[in-house]
Order: C-alpha cells, then structure tokens, then sequence
C-alpha cells in the first residue's frame, strides 16, 4: 500500500509509521514539521498546516489510503473537511480516527449505534469533553458524506503501549513498579477498557487492505477487565512487592483527588459502568485481536524505564503519601468513610 499518514510522529502516529514499514509499505508524512521531525529520516514528509489552510504539498498526487489521526482542534470539522474534499479524488480510502467521546449516551455493552452529540456548534455551557466528542461527532459526518463506503471510522477509547504521551496506564506501571503501599481507588473490580496501540494498528490496516468502510468501537480487550486485573499484571511483570491499598471513592474525593487524570481509569460512580464497557464485537468479529495484557504491560514499562518521559497525569508521591496517611487516621478515629 501507498499511504498518506496525517501527523505521523506522536503516540498513534508512530505506531503507523513503524507498523507500516515493518510491512513494506510506502509512506508519506504529511505535518507541520515541528514534532519529532528526526524520526524517520527515510520517509518521505511533506510539510504543511492544517490549522491554517496550507494543503499545497498535497495537491497533484495520489495515495491508496489516507490516515487521519487529527486530535483535537476547535475547528476540527472544518479541518478534516478541507483535507477530504481535496483528496477525495486522490485516494482510495479513507481512516479517520475519531473516539468513543462521540457519544451523548453511554450504556453498558452499548454498540455503535449509540447516539452521538448533535450538529449544534455553539452548545451553551458544555463540558470540555462534550465539546470534544461534538467536534469529532462533526468530522466523522464529513468523512461519511464525501467518502460513503470508502471511509473507515475508528472509535478507540483509551489506547496504550509505548510512545503514550498522556501517561494514564504508565502512571500505574512505573508506581507499582516502584512498590510499597500504593493508593488505588474504590475497589479491585472497576472495570476497564483499553487497546495496545499496535492492535490498533496492526487491525486498521487490514481493515484498509481490505478496503472495508464503515464505524467501529474498537476498544478492548475481548474479556472483562478490571483494575485489579491490570494492577497485579503490572506487580508481576515489575517483580515488585507493591501493595495496594484500596480505598473508598468518596474519601478519595474528600481528599481533592481527582478521577481519571489524578488517578488514572478512576471514573465518577456515573461513569464507572458505561464508559469503560463498552461493545466490541462488530470490531472482532472483522478481525481485531488483542496481545496478552501482560505483553502490553511489559513493552510499555521496558519503554518508560528507557525514556522516562514525563506526564500530564498521574498523582504526586507527595500527594499519595499524605492522603494515605489521612485514609490510616480516619480508619484508627472509626470515622464512617
């Protein structure tokens, strides 16, 4: 395959990239130069901006599919708009990857028929994250209208594996890793949902080579996972003597910690059984397959210990410390949590 990648040298995008040559396929870039720009220095990259209309390098050539891993813009609509109408003629196939964010409801094993938020751009006093699965609610409907059958939309939820930039998994590898006591919210059995990047990826592009279109849940895995499934992994994969000290929701949020970006896959009690239960059985039964959860668990935690990069998310060992310590004179008073 010839394929044009949007972006290219960030989390999802590199996964692309490398998956794509490790299959001998062609690449293009196609970014505004300003990321990672070593990576991949025998790869062709075109420059150009997305943000303000510069499309030029992209005219007059011809790809077999395009991948659009756009993230979040506020015209996003606008954007993926303009770069499919312009390639509409000059590719076969189109893949956008949008997110289960699209949503306006969430019901446990809710498929892809689920309603998405509606067309209004200008929604009076929405929530980040509302605003968020509008935008991308208006991009998959531009991808559908210009390329029907030739269009691939990709609705991940949380995706994991080496290269992640916004640390929600590798928070709970590097601190179990570490050992000790460590904070973990409510209970054992929260349930979670996540995919390995390179299922993700490895399954995209058989979906292209078979220039199957479409919308699709593509979370995972392909049995019920729950935190403390994930916790244990990581304590086995580290060899580390981690214990965990469960503590309930409501003293969490007494304390100021917050869900999800605090302390990562913690979801709001409204939450905890919709989002992360999702349905992917449309997805599997068109071949996504997921690797070992203790694979995953690995690569990503042998990859954190090479680059240790830093994370928007994921509480302070300070934080953690004093917040236990407060969780133990609470028990000790027989305070009712």
């Amino acid at each position: 395959m010839n394929i044009l990648i949007l972006g290219g040298t960030q989390f999802l995008g590199r996964h692309f990239v490398e998956i794509a040559l490790n299959n001998g396929y062609q690449i293009t870039l196609f970014n505004r130069g300003q990321t990672n720009n070593s990576l991949y220095p025998n790869v062709e990259k075109l420059v150009g901006d997305r943000l303000n209309g510069n499309l030029a390098a992209l005219r007059g050539r011809k790809w077999d599919i395009v991948i659009d891993t756009a993230g979040y813009f506020p015209n996003l609509e606008q954007l993926v708009r303009d770069t499919a109408e312009l390639l509409k003629d000059s590719v076969e196939f189109y893949i956008f990857i949008s997110t289960i964010s699209v949503y306006a409801e969430l019901k446990t094993n809710g498929d892809e028929t689920l309603p998405r938020y509606g067309i209004d751009r200008n929604p009076p006093e929405k929530t980040e994250a509302e605003i968020y699965g509008t935008h991308k609610a208006l991009a998959e409907s531009v991808v559908q209208e210009i390329y029907g059958e030739r269009g691939l939309i990709v609705r991940p939820g949380l995706i994991v594996g080496p290269y992640d930039n916004l640390g929600r998994l590798p928070y709970w590898v590097r601190r179990v890793a570490q050992g000790g006591e460590v904070l973990t919210p409510e209970s054992p059995n929260l349930p979670v949902q996540f995919i390995d990047a390179r299922d993700l990826v490895e399954w995209i592009y058989r979906m292209a080579l078979a220039r199957k279109g479409g919308v699709y849940n593509a979370v995972g895995p392909d049995y019920s996972l729950n935190l403390g499934q994930v916790l244990e992994t990581c304590r086995q994969v580290s060899g580390s003597n981690a214990k965990f000290i469960w503590v309930p929701g409501k003293f969490l949020e007494s304390q100021g910690i917050g869900h999800w970006q605090e302390l990562p896959l913690w979801l709001p009690l409204s939450l905890q059984n919709t989002f992360p239960c999702l349905n992917n059985r449309k997805a599997i039964a068109d071949g996504l397959s997921f690797s070992p959860l203790a694979k995953t668990i690995h690569d990503l935690w042998q990859w954190d210990q090479l680059e240790q990069p830093e994370y928007p998310s994921g509480l302070s060992s300070e934080k953690e410390k004093n917040v236990l310590q407060a969780w133990r004179r609470a028990a000790e008073e027989g305070i009712d949590h």
